[in-house]
């Protein structure tokens, strides 16, 4: 193997503890997405710096990196006032697809919403797939993008359409993946939307990320979000990349929302109470649309219709349309129970026949 490319000798560096400066990491990003340079040299780099942790200025790199070498959907009338609400996946929690449910609610309160998301790769059910299921297409052209942000104040951008440079990075994920290798990789994903909306509700499996991420987004101006955590103390999974009432939640502000530190927010912050975990459980497509329907009706395992609930309460808090969580509560249980999202519901799938 040839060792004179910049992945082997930064991997060196790393070894040594070493933390490598933007020009470096600049190298090895562009090396890591061609196809020339050998698997194994990637392997062996990922692995390097996830041994070592990322640093925020790492994950800020690689952040602004991968947004310059995305295609542009041309949203930027919409991105400086959009949120994009995504999680890391990888909690192993096989829920229902809060973020993307709750992007809907969002959006049928006419707060726009730039959807960035992928098909199902850990889950039975990814953002695409539940996406794909209600009528909206994944892949569509960039004039309906912007056609689709005036007409439902929504858009799904599809992250391998946007992102053709991960063609090259596939391969190693698939292989360290494997291996039970976190890396860089398994958290980028939803900090690297190429519209760069300008709001973002971000979760993550990991707590240990929470700061690292949130410094990284708001040094690549997100202007207002959170990042957040929700707590469980279940047998085999100890949280989840979403906020939840079946447990207490971390958070940390980014943008006009920066905290100092990771702050603890207990359901009663949005007036609410403990619930079950077991009520978040999802399952395929087919399962997921039901549970779906059973909201939209009122319906549904409680816990999972209050997370639901509190969640676009806090998107809507973010965006500044609401002045408190418990204010965006109230926003959120109209919505549904008014039939307003069911209406958004079928105002998307005739648009996009």
């Amino acid at each position: 193997m040839n060792d004179n490319n910049q992945l082997s000798q930064s991997t060196n560096r790393i070894k040594l503890d070493h933390h490598l400066n933007d020009a470096e990491l600049v190298s090895c990003i562009q090396e890591l997405t061609q196809e020339s340079i050998p698997i194994p040299a990637k392997e062996k780099f990922l692995k390097a710096l996830a041994r070592k942790g990322e640093t925020d200025e790492e994950f800020s790199v690689f952040i602004r990196e991968f947004r310059k070498m995305s295609i542009d959907p041309e949203l930027h009338e919409f991105s400086t006032h959009a949120i994009d609400l995504c999680g890391t996946g990888g909690d192993k929690a096989h829920s229902f697809n809060v973020s993307t449910f709750v992007s809907f609610i969002v959006a049928s309160a006419g707060v726009p919403v730039i959807k960035h998301g992928n098909r199902s790769i850990t889950s039975k059910c990814g953002s695409a797939d539940l996406i794909e299921g209600i009528g909206i297409p994944v892949n569509n052209s960039i004039e309906k993008l912007t056609e689709s942000m005036k007409a439902l104040d929504f858009c799904f951008l599809f992250a391998p359409h946007f992102h053709p440079v991960f063609k090259n990075i596939i391969p190693v994920r698939k292989s360290l993946a494997e291996e039970g290798i976190v890396t860089i990789f398994n958290l980028l994903g939803p900090t690297i939307n190429p519209a760069k909306p300008a709001n973002q509700l971000l979760g993550v499996f990991d707590p240990c990320h929470m700061k690292k991420l949130g410094n990284a987004l708001t040094s690549n101006d997100v202007r207002s979000g959170l990042v957040v955590h929700g707590i469980l103390e279940e047998e085999e999974i100890t949280g989840v990349d979403e906020l939840t009432n079946c447990g207490d939640n971390k958070v940390f502000g980014i943008g006009q929302h920066q905290m100092d530190s990771i702050q603890k927010w207990s359901p009663s912050k949005w007036g609410s109470k403990y619930g079950q975990f077991s009520d978040l459980k999802g399952g395929d497509l087919a399962y997921n649309l039901k549970t779906m329907q059973s909201l939209l009706e009122g319906k549904g395992p409680p816990s999972l219709r209050t997370t639901v609930l509190l969640n676009a309460s806090t998107a809507f808090w973010i965006q500044g349309r609401c002045t408190s969580l418990g204010e965006g509560m109230e926003l959120a249980e109209s919505l549904l129970t008014d039939g307003v999202v069911k209406q958004w519901l079928s105002r998307a799938e005739y648009f996009f026949k």
